[in-house]
């Protein structure tokens, strides 16, 4: 349970760097914002899950990684994307589901 608090917190830091950083600099030079929804994003989901999964594995706060990954990204949908972006949250916590349930397996060979 220990490892619980500074897993949630670095996820929470990571996905913000993500999702709050990046839209400004696709944006200004005008990059393709799709790319930014389609692959950085969920690979960002990914990658924080698996490392909250080989933290953590699976207890009951499991639930807790995708709830946060799609919790973090609801401002940006206000701030940098219009309410079409709203589609991507599924995708997202799918990825996280999917991220954690990989950290937990590598956990579980260890």
């Amino acid at each position: 349970m220990k490892p619980l608090i500074p897993a949630l917190a670095g996820t929470i830091v990571f996905l913000l760097l993500i999702y709050y950083l990046l839209p400004p600099l696709f944006l200004q030079t005008d990059g393709p914002v799709w790319f930014l929804l389609l692959v950085i994003n969920p690979l960002a989901c990914l990658i924080s899950g698996i490392v909250f999964g080989l933290v953590c594995g699976i207890q009951k706060t499991a639930i807790l990684h995708p709830l946060i990954s799609a919790l973090a990204f609801v401002p940006t949908l206000f701030i940098y994307y219009n309410d079409s972006a709203l589609v991507y949250l599924a995708f997202y916590i799918i990825t996280s589901v999917m991220g954690v349930a990989l950290g937990w397996i590598v956990y579980l060979k260890r």
